[in-house]
């Protein structure tokens, strides 16, 4: 199945503004499953404008790449405190220009679904880590999409259900390539009360990549209805609980 592609190169121009920086909880995740430590040589595959590289430095100070294909997010990403301690690379997932067994961790946050192939990424992964090493793949669950709050978006859901893949089949086609010890966590976060009407502000501007894919009129109209829905259900604030699975494997 061919995934629609999201244009970062427009997306860059406010990626930043309209998602806060990692937590420090995914962050933290992603160096615990890892084995993240001073020593360390690390590749982040996707790296957008080096919101995970930069924090997993100011953790660890390992030897950190940030490899992205969109050379605006990687713009933005120069421009950041301490992007001089990361290794900025334009570059393609499925054709990783390093050498094999290179690095001790290699991980992605929210990109398989980005991936054409998701297959040869992941086998690109396995080929340049090192014996022993790991792959972290942040990612989002059926089950979580069919209950967040864009559940109410007309459409919305539908078109992620499609490119993003289910944790199962992620952890299956790691198993199939190799990788050892495969396993996975479901992390959540409790983020307390958010606002509804800057909720819908940060959809208004589409602070993810699905509402991106949508016709002009399909959002529009989309928009409409999720407003008058949230509004309608939420009140003036909504609790939020924010998850994500962390598929884990070893070479």
């Amino acid at each position: 199945m061919k995934v629609p592609r999201a244009d970062y190169s427009q997306i860059a121009k406010y990626y930043d503004k309209l998602r806060p920086d990692p937590s420090d909880l995914w962050v933290s995740k992603i160096i615990e499953y890892g084995s993240i430590n001073p020593n360390s040589v690390v590749l982040d595959v996707g790296c957008g404008t080096g919101r995970f590289p930069l924090r997993i430095f100011g953790f660890k100070e390992p030897l950190i790449c940030g490899l992205e294909p969109s050379i605006e997010m990687l713009k933005n990403a120069v421009k950041k405190e301490r992007a001089e301690k990361i290794l900025w690379v334009r570059g393609d997932a499925h054709r990783l220009p390093f050498n094999d067994s290179s690095f001790d961790c290699v991980y992605m946050t929210l990109v398989i679904h980005h991936l054409e192939d998701k297959e040869s990424a992941l086998r690109e992964i396995y080929r340049t880590l090192k014996e022993g090493g790991t792959c972290v793949i942040m990612t989002n669950s059926h089950y979580r999409m069919k209950r967040g709050p864009l559940k109410d978006f007309p459409g919305l859901v539908a078109i992620d259900l499609k490119r993003i893949p289910p944790v199962p089949s992620v952890k299956e086609m790691v198993v199939e390539i190799g990788f050892k010890n495969v396993h996975y966590h479901v992390v959540k976060r409790d983020e307390g009360y958010v606002s509804t009407e800057e909720y819908l502000e940060r959809v208004k501007n589409r602070y993810i990549s699905t509402l991106t894919l949508l016709s002009e009129e399909k959002f529009q109209k989309g928009f409409k209805v999720f407003s008058e829905r949230a509004r309608r259900k939420y009140g003036e604030r909504f609790r939020r609980i924010a998850g994500f699975d962390f598929v884990v494997g070893q070479k």
